[in-house]
């Protein structure tokens, strides 16, 4: 079983959906539940392949991106507790658009396609929690979008300083850089002029 103390993250994340599970519905979960910490630039999800694991990250940065054309784009950049990949593609196994890696060391909750399915199957709040992994999803893709297309690569870098300072701290400019949709260069200028403001 695994430890409930790793749990601590995902039980918050469900509690914020009022989605709450019994004492026995919780040993359920652990016993289906693996534990993993993972080395930097681990690919968790590859594009164009089926999904077969549902992840839970408890630390660490992860990114989303997607291989165009021989180009490597960076399409988000996760540093908090939150779900990656998702129970959509897991069901469906539709091949995924994007792939996932760490960009750090990361500490995941680890579901198989059999033992998510298992779960859901022995516990209906399960339908819950998935619905509400699905709202969080769209609501990042939601306001990615707009961001992408209301505020100009300063202002989205600016956002980034101060919701995901890990991010800038941790995670080579390049993949900053990719997601910002701009040059290393123009990103290089960004950070010289925020630094001159806060001088």
């Amino acid at each position: 079983m695994t430890p409930r103390k790793l749990f601590e993250n995902a039980c918050h994340f469900a509690q914020q959906y009022g989605v709450l599970f019994t004492p026995d519905e919780f040993n359920i979960i652990s016993s289906h539940t693996r534990h993993e910490i993972l080395p930097p630039h681990t690919v968790i999800m590859e594009q164009g392949k089926a999904v077969n694991t549902l992840y839970f990250l408890n630390s660490g940065i992860a990114r989303l991106y997607r291989i165009e054309k021989g180009v490597d784009h960076t399409l988000g950049i996760v540093s908090t507790n939150y779900f990656l990949s998702t129970p959509l593609y897991l069901q469906s196994g539709q091949l995924s658009t994007c792939a996932l890696e760490s960009l750090t060391e990361i500490d995941v909750l680890v579901w198989d396609k059999e033992n998510a399915l298992s779960l859901k199957g022995a516990i209906p709040r399960m339908y819950d929690l998935e619905l509400a992994i699905m709202d969080r999803l769209l609501a990042w893709l939601q306001d990615n979008q707009i961001d992408a297309i209301c505020m100009t690569a300063e202002e989205r870098y600016k956002k980034i300083m101060e919701t995901q300072p890990e991010v800038i701290r941790q995670v080579p400019l390049k993949y900053i850089a990719s997601l910002l949709a701009i040059h290393q260069d123009s990103l290089s200028r960004i950070r010289k002029t925020l630094g001159q403001k806060q001088d």
